[in-house]
């Protein structure tokens, strides 16, 4: 009985010694040839690995400004009259820690200060008179060149003015007369709070 080689057909048993012999004819891989293929695959893992780095390097989100955002409740002026007319102002001012400040809930503020602006149309005669409201006290008045004059006050209570709360009314009148109408301008701000400003209720003159 004849055996058929193992391959399915006569010839592949020539083959095969073929075969391996040109395997064992390659020339061997050397150290330079294994360095070249490495390098091809380098720049991905690099890529990879200096991405966090770059992440890591990125500037830190500047610090807020302040921890508590003021809002006036109340800038409101009326005239009060003479024989002649119009012979000066009374001035409401209410201030409020509003209770957000961002995403998250405000701090206390401890003092805080308000600018009562009297545009150039003003012809103030007097200091403030009749300063009234818990904490409130009058500090300073200063004119620009423009001719507007400002009334500076401070408001610093007994305990601190928590989230959600109001100061108490800062009341005063002025001695003033008014070439034309006339609306005042008030400005709040604290050493943890930003600048507010607003324009007041009421024409004057």
């Amino acid at each position: 009985m004849s055996r058929t080689p193992l391959g399915g057909d006569s010839g592949a048993s020539s083959h095969a010694p073929e075969h391996f012999r040109a395997l064992a004819s390659a020339p061997p891989l050397d150290r330079r040839s294994l360095v070249t293929a490495a390098a091809w695959s380098a720049p991905v893992v690099a890529i990879a690995l200096a991405a966090p780095a770059a992440a890591a390097s990125e500037p830190a989100p500047a610090p807020p400004t302040s921890d508590s955002t003021l809002s006036f409740d109340t800038l409101s002026s009326w005239g009060t009259w003479g024989a002649t007319g119009v012979t000066g102002a009374e001035t409401i001012v209410q201030i409020q820690n509003c209770w957000a400040h961002g995403a998250g809930v405000g701090a206390p503020v401890h003092e805080l200060s308000v600018v009562v602006r009297y545009p150039s149309t003003t012809t103030l005669e007097s200091a403030p008179l009749a300063v009234s409201g818990a904490g409130w006290a009058f500090v300073a008045r200063a004119a620009d060149a423009t001719g507007a004059v400002d009334l500076v006050f401070r408001w610093a209570g007994d305990s601190a003015l928590e989230p959600g709360h109001s100061t108490a009314q800062l009341r005063y009148s002025v001695t003033a007369h008014f070439s034309a109408p006339t609306v005042l301008t008030g400005t709040a701000s604290a050493p943890n709070a930003d600048t507010v400003i607003r324009t007041g209720d009421g024409s004057l003159g």
